[in-house]
């Protein structure tokens, strides 16, 4: 980074300053910089997500911001369907406060 320059980051996958002197591709956690497979769907699963982190505990925010932050870079279907299911068991357990997660992975899932 030079002196003078002002850079935002906004979303997962936001990886700051890329500079690119070569040729080819600049690839930072996927072929796409900045690009997440889910699109608007996950982005709306992971504000989700972050509103339901208050009524946590301690245990389930970490089980829960361990398997959001693999979410967005998960390529297998599978796995990722594995990731949204434990989030979203957690999120039944606290009732009327997780459905808003429960309802955006639904649509994640089935979008």
């Amino acid at each position: 980074m030079t002196s003078g320059d002002h850079i935002e980051q906004h979303g997962a996958g936001s990886i700051g300053k890329a500079e690119h002197t070569g040729s080819g591709d600049i690839v930072a956690g996927g072929k796409t910089v900045g690009a997440t497979t889910g699109g608007p769907a996950l982005e709306a699963l992971l504000r989700e997500i972050e509103k339901l982190r208050p009524h946590l505990d301690e245990s389930d925010r970490a089980e829960v911001d361990a398997a959001a932050d693999s979410i967005a870079a998960e390529t297998s279907p599978d796995r990722r369907r594995g990731l949204v299911q434990r989030i979203t068991g957690i999120a039944a357990l606290l009732g009327e406060v997780g459905v808003p997660v429960i309802a955006a992975a639904r649509a994640l899932l089935t979008g």
